[in-house]
Order: structure tokens, then sequence, then C-alpha cells
């Protein structure tokens, strides 16, 4: 299987080991699927994780940890095709991703972009990280 976590995920895993976030995140580290990014997303949460909101509650060296498991992952090669506009201009770059690469769910908590009321692009599902842990993480 394979899922696209959005940055908003992945960061509040970082921020809180308790939550639907953190489980998901453990379940990737776990080998129960296989993740998708790509260089975008990286640097995004490079930068994301330097914020003046974010430096006093992230431990660096958990950044970092999590950065190099990312490359670890399914890095979808660049340049993405462009091809879809999501309300928050900032995650269209996901729609592109999951366009071009059609993993099984992806993976957000960002009511903002648009992408949960989609539910669906391609064959891709669209869930809230609560909805993947109890209906597919059965967590």
């Amino acid at each position: 299987m394979l899922v696209l976590l959005d940055s908003n995920i992945l960061l509040s895993a970082l921020l809180s080991s308790e939550g639907h976030p953190a489980k998901i995140v453990d379940a990737w580290r776990a080998g129960r699927f296989s993740l998708l990014t790509c260089q975008q997303q990286i640097d995004e949460i490079r930068t994301a994780s330097r914020y003046p909101r974010f430096r006093d509650k992230l431990q660096p060296y958990l950044v970092g940890t999590m950065l190099n498991h990312l490359y670890g992952a399914e890095l979808f090669p660049e340049p993405i095709p462009r091809r879809h506009t999501a309300a928050d201009s900032g995650d269209s770059y996901l729609l592109d991703l999951i366009d071009a690469a059609q993993p099984d769910f992806a993976v957000t908590g960002d009511k903002r972009s648009g992408l949960l009321r989609r539910r669906k692009l391609g064959g891709t599902r669209i869930l809230s990280a609560a909805s993947f842990c109890t209906s597919i993480l059965k967590a």
C-alpha cells in the first residue's frame, strides 16, 4: 500500500507522540505501508520546522531524523507535472503528486486546502488522519 501524508500530518507527529498523526507515522516506520514523498515536500517540512511557531516546540534532532527517513521513502522524481490547483496554493503540488504517482491513499488534516472535500483523485482516496487510522490501519 502506497500512502501520501500531507506535511501537516508529519509535522503533527513531531509535535506530539499521541494522536492519529503519530500512529500513522509509527505505522509507516513499522513497515505497514510505503510512504510517497517528493523533494518539494521535504523542503516544505524543513522550512516549516523553522517557523517561529514551531521553533520552540520541535526538537531539531527529531526534525532531522524525520527528514532522513523521508529520503528513504518512495521519492517521486522531479519535476512533477503541474495540472492542479488547490484552494491553498501551497498544497497544489500534493494534488499533482497524487495525480502523477497514484498512491492508494492520501492523508491530510488541512481543511483549507480543499483536499479532504475532494475525497478522491483518480484511484486515490483522500482521508483525514482519524479516518485512515480507524478504517485502514484499524488502530
